[in-house]
């Protein structure tokens, strides 16, 4: 089990080690828990904490949502989050944006690439989001 949070804007959150093993850079973040997001993104600001080699990244895709169209660059990732008895890691293709005007504002998402390998008790009126990861069918 792993315990998620709600900042003062109301919103579900779940913080994790993202790792970049191509580029050789990790750094915790603080995702957004986006149901709406069909991939996991990755946004300029938290690249930048990480010192992210920006010039490096491969792979260039299109991204269609709520603020319009972005390129973001697929990226292999190792995603870590503490749970209460284990940590649990996810290997999955990371969306990260560069730095623009136009993604400077983004947050990371947490998205369906992972949260439906994932079962979420949330109780928002008690401040309360668990996540479960659910075993694969094999």
């Amino acid at each position: 089990m792993i315990y998620g949070f709600f900042k003062v804007d109301g919103h579900a959150y779940l913080r994790g080690y993202v790792y970049l093993p191509r580029l050789g850079v990790g750094e915790y973040v603080d995702f957004l828990v986006d149901t709406g997001a069909d991939a996991t993104i990755l946004d300029p600001y938290d690249g930048r904490r990480f010192h992210l080699p920006f010039d490096e990244l491969e792979n260039p895709i299109s991204v269609s949502g709520v603020g319009g169209e972005q390129i973001y660059y697929n990226e292999p990732a190792d995603i870590s989050f503490q749970g209460i008895d284990r940590i649990y890691r996810f290997r999955i293709i990371l969306s990260v944006g560069k730095p623009s005007e136009e993604t400077d504002d983004l947050e990371s998402l947490l998205g369906l690439d992972i949260l439906n390998r994932m079962r979420i008790d949330y109780d928002f009126r008690r401040g309360r989001i668990l996540f479960y990861e659910v075993a694969s069918d094999g």
